[in-house]
């Protein structure tokens, strides 16, 4: 390489990685935006729990999967009574069919910084893979991660009823 060419070699290196850190300053300040929006305090984690499953189980009601595919955060994953469980992307292509559903009285909601996990119980009549499942109380046990903007479902757990 010639002395001419080895600063403007130089130079344009320079200007590459300058450009680079200004990327990736500016992604990361957009990521510190993100978690600049801390989660809510929430005055009751367990009437916001409420309000969420009962959110959840309205959008699985109305088949509606621009809904559905909002509330589930990215890494969710579900373990349902039968055994079965699904990843996000599978749980879209398939999701539970819910007609009629009441939730039981007691809903209990624990926050913790960006987290909320939720135990409650409803009665549901659903559809899980084309098989209708018995109605009844049952338990359920959700996990809420806050991403900035609102709650997302990270984990979900369906159980059998008690014989």
């Amino acid at each position: 390489m010639t002395a001419k060419r080895l600063p403007r070699a130089l130079a344009a290196v320079a200007l590459l990685a300058t450009a680079s850190f200004g990327l990736v300053a500016c992604s990361t300040s957009s990521s510190k935006d993100a978690a600049a929006t801390p989660a809510p305090k929430l005055a009751d984690p367990s009437r916001t729990g409420r309000e969420l499953v009962t959110a959840w189980l309205t959008a699985l009601q109305q088949g509606d999967t621009k809904e559905i595919a909002a509330t589930l955060a990215p890494n969710f994953q579900i373990q349902r009574a039968d055994g079965s469980y699904s990843d996000r992307a599978a749980y879209i292509a398939n999701p539970a069919k819910v007609d009629t559903f009441t939730l039981g009285d007691r809903v209990t909601g624990l926050q913790h910084r960006s987290t909320l996990s939720v135990h409650w119980s409803v009665e549901v009549d659903e559809a899980i893979n084309g098989k209708t499942f018995k109605q009844g109380e049952a338990p359920r046990l959700t996990g809420f991660a806050w991403n900035g903007e609102r709650w997302q479902i990270v984990t979900y757990a369906n159980f059998n009823l008690p014989t």
